[in-house]
């Protein structure tokens, strides 16, 4: 009979502590893309707030991602529930410039120009909202670029970089960045 209650414990203690550390991973999995999180959600408000020319509302609309699985992830969960402007929407991962096709909205992790905009000028053949990530990418590669101010993620933008692409941006939109290029 003790054999048993002894195995009984040693299995509720496995299980307590099998939920413990499915707990901790769950935990740090969260941490861990709450960035993207944020990044996915300014990016759906980015295609909400931005007017495309006629030929890009119909069909399905397309936000291109580029070296970010996470903001992919996070984009592919809204894309079950959420639509742009009534359009279904459709996440693509690229992973080189050659497989850049068209889309409405694309996002090229990369700290640097040379890494970037092999995949900014593939884009651009398209009407297409360029989003990236880093210091000085704002100034002629991209038409939005996320930086971090202080703890918070906030974005800044070039309007000619919109006008470019034959892109309305929103007045909300742009009194919101932190930085605007006209």
């Amino acid at each position: 009979m003790r054999g048993i209650e002894v195995k009984n414990f040693l299995l509720a203690i496995s299980l307590i502590m099998g939920l413990a550390l499915s707990s901790m991973s769950q935990t740090s999995m969260n941490t861990m893309n709450t960035r993207a999180k944020f990044k996915a959600t300014y990016i759906l408000n980015f295609a909400k707030y931005t007017e495309w020319p006629a030929a890009y509302k119909q069909g399905d609309f397309i936000i291109g991602v580029v070296g970010d699985n996470d903001l992919a992830l996070n984009l592919e969960t809204a894309a079950k529930t959420k639509k742009i402007n009534s359009q279904t929407l459709v996440v693509k991962r690229f992973k080189s410039p050659a497989e850049v096709s068209k889309c409405h909205l694309i996002y090229v992790a990369g700290a640097s120009t040379s890494a970037v905009d092999p995949y900014i000028n593939k884009a651009k053949e398209y009407n297409c909202l360029t989003v990236t990530e880093g210091k000085g990418l704002i100034e002629r590669t991209s038409a939005i670029n996320f930086v971090v101010v202080g703890a918070a993620m906030k974005y800044e933008m070039n309007k000619s970089l919109f006008k470019q692409q034959d892109l309305i941006v929103s007045n909300t939109l742009e009194n919101l960045a932190t930085k605007v290029i006209n």
